[in-house]
């Protein structure tokens, strides 16, 4: 049975199923806005008549909701259940198209941030395809529904902006521009879309229309609610004027705006120089597979950088301080450093914003990269692992592996960007014992895996979770201790380890490490194991990128010196093509992005940059290991984040 909600309501099984009286309709849009989730008689009552109910208000609601059982119960099989005082739908969650939006979504943004644009392009449309017309069309409601419906309303709109950036990053703007004079009329005062309008018709050759795109932008604001555009969008007419080149590279207005790193290029070649002449010449974007930064954040974020950013006088390098998250660029050049909570521990990368979670002081921490502010709301007790989507972020612990806990990124703000963090906003995951640290999230679930055997002991088991219900949904067991996890392209990737084994060439006697894939397919997972070494002590670390698999085969990497080795797997050759030696450097972490595959050097508080395609390693100073420690890193397209703790960090095992 298929719930459709994102246009007229419409329940279809083999055909359409009757639903009966506008009330009985209504009723069941409310509890398909809340699919699974406890609704109250009274919030039915107050979407249903407002501030006026009739007396028999309580016993119609009754009434409605068995009409409701009969419609839709199949084969004796009752989809409503009664709580205390009120009512909850239970449906699959692909059964509701509002839900499977949300995952396409979430699934683009996923694309997107590994750079993947055509396939972000491709998942957004598919999203957008979903949306018949406006939410539950034809039905009122009378209270808090009102702003649910205008939410997912208003998502749609920000997919099919989100869509028009990727369109405009892989060079698509002269097919944009019609779609964006159409929605520009609908919605003449949303500067993100006249931002994308000005950036494509300069990229079309269409200057000035570009600039009197911007005119009308500045007369609307001005003579109907009397403000001056924002200074993002003023600094975008300026570019416009000064024909900026960073108006012809994918990340478009957010390099105007201050967004993009300006990395210290090397000197181009002759060839490189005479392709980049002819690429002005001609005003023709030539799309590259970089993460785009989407003109949404642009527009929003016009102040400049809060005082908690640390900055060097002018060229200095920041100065590195304990507690803090350091951001830096492709060519390992130190931009910004912003002070934390104590020991921050892991890092999650969002188009939006950083997730950070500390440690000791039983915190995470939000660094927001359009305001560029920090907000902290407490956790539970010893908060490890974090990963995030553009709506959430979940939060594994140390002392409670058994219990995950969920932060809702909007909290009171709307969809068009994040409000401040509301602890009433945060729900608990339970899972069995031992419980888990390691997290991923991917193919519509937050995975789970029992993590470094330094944490809650060892287990075989991943635990697959709905992130919308907060329920676990499967348990795979995998015959091996798990490490880590990192997923991408369909598949999740778990770092594993077997001390099991005892034989003549484990001549360190302590076991082997392995790599698995865990993939579903019509049948079910698909799981299929990768014996990686053998004598490891601790397990692999994983992490994804440029097309490979690459894994710091080392734990903690107390071992042997000869065991200190960053592995390069290859998925569609399904072995190791390169060992790379990182022998007396104390590997720590791992991250790809950015250009490269970085790893930690803990000991002395510094990054190994290594290139994935000629792999030769640079050092990269961080910050002084006397009072310093880098306890995590996480990539993005244009930066590697650096959590920054004051002593020595909680070994991750990636």
């Amino acid at each position: 049975m298929e719930f459709r909600i994102l246009g007229p309501l419409e329940v279809v099984e083999d055909g359409p199923v009757p639903l009966g009286t506008l009330k009985e309709r209504l009723v069941l849009g409310v509890l398909l806005l809340h699919a699974n989730e406890f609704v109250s008689r009274e919030r039915l009552i107050d979407d249903l008549w407002g501030e006026a109910p009739p007396p028999t208000a309580r016993k119609a609601v009754n009434v409605y909701v068995s009409q409701l059982r009969k419609a839709l119960g199949q084969a004796g099989v009752d989809p409503i259940a009664t709580a205390s005082g009120g009512y909850r739908l239970h449906v699959e969650p692909d059964a509701v198209d509002a839900s499977r939006v949300q995952l396409l979504v979430a699934s683009a943004r996923e694309h997107v941030a590994q750079g993947e644009l055509q396939t972000a392009a491709e998942r957004f449309k598919e999203a957008l395809s979903l949306w018949r017309g406006p939410t539950l069309a034809g039905l009122q409601l009378e209270s808090r529904g009102r702003d649910e419906v205008a939410q997912l309303d208003e998502l749609r709109l920000t997919v099919l902006m989100d869509r028009i950036d990727c369109d405009l990053a892989l060079g698509r703007h002269e097919q944009a521009l019609g779609e964006l004079n159409v929605l520009v009329r609908e919605h003449p005062f949303r500067e993100r879309l006249r931002a994308q309008q000005m950036l494509a018709l300069y990229r079309a050759d269409r200057q000035a229309e570009a600039l009197e795109a911007y005119a009308e932008a500045r007369r609307t604001l001005v003579d109907d609610l009397g403000i001056e555009p924002s200074e993002a969008l003023q600094r975008l007419q300026q570019a416009i004027l000064r024909h900026d080149p960073s108006l012809e590279t994918p990340e478009g207005t957010a390099a105007v705006n201050g967004l993009v790193p300006s990395a210290a290029a090397p000197s181009p070649t002759p060839s490189a120089e005479a392709e980049v002449g002819e690429e002005r010449a001609s005003r023709r974007f030539r799309p590259r597979r970089r993460l785009l930064a989407l003109a949404g954040v642009v527009i929003l974020s016009g102040s400049a950088a809060a005082a908690a950013v640390l900055s060097g006088s002018a060229g200095a390098t920041p100065h590195v301080v304990p507690d803090s998250l350091v951001r830096i660029d492709p060519s390992g050049n130190i931009v910004s450093v912003i002070p934390l909570g104590a020991e921050p521990q892991q890092i999650a990368v969002t188009a939006t914003g950083i997730w950070i979670s500390n440690l000791t002081e039983s915190s995470v921490s939000r660094y927001d990269l359009r305001i560029h502010k920090v907000q902290t709301l407490g956790t539970p007790p010893e908060p490890f692992n974090v990963v995030a989507d553009a709506r959430n972020a979940w939060v594994s612990s140390l002392r409670s592996s058994r219990k995950i806990t969920r932060f809702a990124a909007f909290g009171t703000g709307d969809s068009s960007g994040w409000g401040a963090l509301d602890p009433s906003s945060t729900s608990t995951i339970n899972l069995p014992p031992p419980g888990a640290v390691s997290l991923a999230l991917g193919s519509g679930y937050l995975w789970a895996v029992a993590g470094p055997k330094t944490t809650f002991g060892k287990d075989d088991r991943v635990w697959l979770i709905n992130p919308t219900t907060n329920q676990v949904v499967r348990q795979l067991r995998l015959g091996r201790e798990t490490t880590s996890i990192a997923y991408a392209h369909g598949t999740a990737w778990i770092g594993a380890f077997s001390s099991e084994r005892k034989m003549l060439y484990d001549h360190l006697g302590t076991g082997a490490s392995w790599l698995l894939s865990v993939k579903f397919g019509a049948t079910g997972p698909r799981i299929h194991p990768y014996r990686l070494e053998t004598g490891d002590t601790a397990g692999p670390g994983v992490a994804v990128g440029y097309g490979k698999i690459w894994v710091l085969n080392c734990g903690t990497c107390n071992g042997p010196i000869d065991n200190q080795k960053l592995l390069e797997f290859d998925p569609r050759e399904r072995r190791v093509v390169k060992r790379i030696s990182l022998r007396g450097r104390n590997p720590n972490a791992l991250a790809v992005g950015a250009g490269s595959v970085w790893v930690v050097d803990q000991v002395h508080a510094s990054l190994m940059q290594l290139n994935p395609k000629t792999h030769r390693i640079r050092t990269v100073p961080v910050g002084n290991p006397k009072n310093a420690a880098i306890c995590a890193i996480a990539a993005s397209h244009d930066a590697l984040w650096v959590a920054i703790g004051n002593r020595n960090c909680e070994d991750s095992g990636d």
